[in-house]
């Protein structure tokens, strides 16, 4: 719709150019003593219909000229002058108007999806680590919503993701977290490029939580880890990120474990077959919830293999547990495969 009239608007300026044109040069060619700049003052106050207080086309014929004909053309050039002018303003109007009318219909649709959203993350910055962010929560189809205030970078993020659910807007505002859903989030991403933001996004979502009641993650981003991570953590924060830190683990694992981060970058990057290690805590109303590892049959029912249990979901780790290993209620399942199976496995754990 947007590109139909902005094909007609293009099409109404080039109309407008071209009778300016035609009448300069006619009124040039018409009438003797007239520059190029009198011909064209004559076809605009002719198309604007000012009138010829100042020119009159019969007083300016030349010798043996014919006043019908330049009467003639004047008539044309008022008639087609005018509906040209009348065209581009017509044109001009339902531009602006139906842009209007577009974006908040697009408004209207984006807050009606992000409304109806439960369980989703909110990404508060769409720079680099926000658009890395964004492929990872798509590849593993968890719902998900971005903040940003800054509008070209939504329209880069855009050109790959559109059916992108975001909010324009300053993340560290209040009402801009309402719009984006916070009481039916399940975590909050804070990667604003300024540290100081993503505490301040910390501290206010963190109110909101223990205010409100509700179960969500909050994990910021940190430059400083040394700095700002005590203070994000005491914030509320329930993990703080350093890419710097990640960055340098990156590189001992690529010296001494080559194999293994090759085998993890082909896992996180394969288009194909999304595969991840997941977990999943089993809530009391699951069938798995008081049975062992052998008689949950994780395995027969849905191709998984339990590599660790975390007992309560904030004690130790069980690592490699053994077919005698009681699944608790608030336990958490460690497991890695196929996104499809991981489905079928949380249904089990939550009791769906």
């Amino acid at each position: 719709m947007e590109t139909i009239i902005r094909k007609r608007v293009a099409t109404a300026l080039v109309l407008i150019l071209l009778v300016f044109a035609i009448g300069t040069i006619g009124f040039y060619l018409l009438l003797d003593n007239l520059t190029l700049m009198d011909s064209l003052y004559m076809t605009v106050i002719t198309m604007t219909t000012v009138g010829y207080g100042d020119f009159t086309p019969h007083v300016n014929m030349p010798p043996g000229g014919n006043p019908y004909v330049i009467k003639t053309f004047a008539i044309i050039i008022i008639l087609v002058g005018m509906g040209a002018v009348l065209y581009v303003l017509s044109v001009m109007t339902e531009y602006i108007v139906s842009g209007d009318l577009v974006r908040r219909r697009n408004e209207r649709r984006m807050h009606k999806l992000i409304s109806s959203l439960r369980g989703h993350y909110i990404i508060c910055g769409a720079g680099r680590a926000g658009y890395y962010i964004t492929q990872e929560l798509r590849k593993t189809l968890r719902p998900f919503v971005i903040i940003e205030k800054v509008e070209e970078r939504i329209r880069e993020i855009r050109q790959e993701f559109n059916d992108l659910l975001y909010i324009h807007g300053d993340a560290t505002q209040d009402d801009v977290f309402e719009q984006a859903g916070l009481e039916n989030a399940s975590g909050i991403i804070a990667v604003l490029p300024d540290e100081k933001d993503n505490l301040f996004i910390v501290m206010a979502t963190a109110q909101k939580r223990k205010l409100s009641g509700k179960r969500f993650r909050i994990a910021a981003k940190a430059e400083h880890l040394m700095k700002m991570g005590p203070k994000m953590r005491s914030a509320g924060a329930d993990s703080v990120i350093s890419p710097e830190r990640i960055s340098s683990r990156r590189m001992v694992s690529e010296m001494f474990r080559p194999s293994v981060t090759t085998f993890l970058d082909r896992m996180l990057n394969d288009e194909r077959a999304v595969i991840r290690v997941e977990e999943v805590m089993v809530s009391p109303g699951s069938d798995l919830a008081g049975t062992t590892i052998r008689e949950a049959r994780i395995p027969d029912r849905t191709g998984l293999l339990v590599v660790a249990v975390r007992k309560g979901g904030s004690g130790g780790f069980i690592a490699n547990p053994g077919p005698e290993e009681k699944i608790e209620p608030d336990d958490v399942l460690i497991f890695m495969g196929a996104m499809e199976k991981i489905f079928t496995l949380r249904k089990l754990a939550e009791g769906r």
